[in-house]
């Protein structure tokens, strides 16, 4: 009888990664389509509607466990669960409202994971018994930053299992142990983890492998570039205007839309959309500037941009986070989509989402999110310079003003968008960790 493999994916949903939690959940259920056993270790929070049916799911830890700068098994267990039990729309609210609470929890497990003897011992005890339980023969471990976790759950049983491992954001990790003085034990057990896998760690760009070199001292030859992957639409035909109406009713039909969809968070340099739409304004170009997406680290962000726009004299059409058909919907309706981050991204979901609906993008030339837009001599968008929103007014001017070149960029989009769909990311992570075709026949016949 055949066996075939049963893959467990540790990810987190809160913080900064909430583009990482949509590529994880992703992967996980074009595997579920597949025939593969799937089940999500969940950390932080919990985003179970992302998830098709038939997935599992487990908590290995809530917010809680990391409150103060020791671990706590009484808050993780005892307290956050109760916590679970309130709608997540509220459990969200009085997070984000307390400023810098995630950041400080996160800190606090970077503190756990690098400043002590090892990496939170119970709770790589826990995720140990659930890999077990669970018969996982494959664990990816989301951001290489949790690797230590892996291996010491490696190390705490008899059953063997592989585990691997994805560079996504681990940057921000590496910025809380810097602050921590945490630094070099940081480099140096991320490095042993790193060596402990079975397979090279994916990075998901060529750019981010550059950055993981210098910054955390990992071997090139232990990094292997994947891309993150989409759900392509399946529909290229664009969605009744009237839907955007309804969420944001003073939109208007036949007025040029820029659009940022993305998280709403300092480091995402929405302000510089904003001096740029301002510089156009006073030359007389028409635009309708749309800003919406979740937050990560509370409100205050949020309310500087629209304050911001008041000061400037815009008008915005501002909103938290949309339903999946409106995001959809501004995607195919907006002339453009502007991602405007002052910080060296590693890869850009928002701008291969985009391109998926026909939509050009505009980023900045710096970081992994420039490799998305093109493809060879072909490119979706342009690029401005970084932290420049004089640049930024520039080559918005142009997408808005010159026809030509927004209809070349747009003929691109599909093209280049498809290089990254889900199952393409996940065909290549498969072949990665030596899972081949015959083993996915068997996942399939198994289900």
């Amino acid at each position: 009888m055949h066996t075939s493999p049963s893959i467990g994916i540790v990810t987190m949903g809160s913080g900064d990664y909430l583009g990482s939690t949509v590529r994880d959940l992703a992967f996980a259920n074009a595997l579920q389509r597949r025939g593969y056993k799937v089940v999500v270790y969940w950390m932080m929070e919990v985003n179970r509607e992302l998830a098709e049916p038939g997935i599992a799911h487990r908590i290995l830890c809530y917010g809680t466990r990391y409150h103060f700068q020791q671990p706590s098994e009484l808050l993780d267990r005892m307290l956050g669960s109760l916590l679970f039990r309130l709608p997540k729309s509220l459990r969200v609210r009085v997070v984000q409202g307390r400023s810098a609470y995630v950041e400080r929890l996160l800190s606090n497990m970077i503190g756990a994971f690098y400043g002590g003897a090892g990496a939170d011992p119970a709770l790589a005890r826990r995720l140990r018994a659930f890999v077990d339980r669970d018969a996982v023969s494959h664990l990816m471990m989301s951001f290489a930053s949790l690797g230590p976790l892996a291996l010491a759950a490696q190390a705490a049983g008899q059953r063997h299992f592989d585990y691997f491992l994805t560079f996504q954001g681990d940057e921000q990790f590496a910025a809380h142990a810097r602050r921590l003085g945490l630094l070099a034990p940081f480099c140096e057990r991320l490095n042993q983890a790193v060596r402990g896998a079975a397979w090279p760690a994916i990075v998901v760009s060529h750019d981010y492998v550059t950055r993981i070199v210098h910054e955390m001292h990992v071997p090139p030859a232990l990094l292997q570039v994947i891309y993150n992957g989409i759900d392509l639409p399946q529909d290229t035909g664009k969605p009744d205007f009237a839907s955007l109406r309804e969420f944001f009713p003073r939109l208007l039909h036949g007025v040029p839309i820029v659009c940022f969809l993305g998280r709403q968070d300092t480091e995402k340099g929405i302000d510089l959309l904003l001096y740029a739409a301002r510089l156009l304004s006073s030359r007389g170009v028409a635009m309708q500037l749309v800003v919406c997406g979740s937050t990560a680290k509370g409100e205050s962000y949020r309310k500087v941009v629209k304050e911001l726009a008041e000061h400037l004299g815009l008008t915005i059409h501002h909103a938290g986070s949309v339903p999946p058909a409106i995001r959809d919907a501004l995607f195919a309706h907006s002339r453009c989509v502007v991602y405007p981050s002052i910080n060296r991204e590693p890869f850009g979901l928002v701008a291969a989402e985009a391109m998926s609906h026909g939509t050009p993008v505009l980023v900045p030339d710096y970081g992994g999110i420039g490799e998305v837009i093109r493809q060879g001599s072909r490119t979706g968008g342009l690029t401005f310079r970084t932290w420049d929103s004089g640049d930024l007014a520039r080559q918005l001017g142009r997408l808005l003003s010159d026809e030509k070149l927004h209809g070349e960029l747009a003929s691109n989009t599909r093209a280049i968008a498809a290089r990254f769909s889900t199952e393409k990311m996940t065909s290549d992570i498969l072949a990665h960790i030596g899972i081949t075709s015959a083993q996915e026949a068997v996942a399939a016949l198994a289900n």
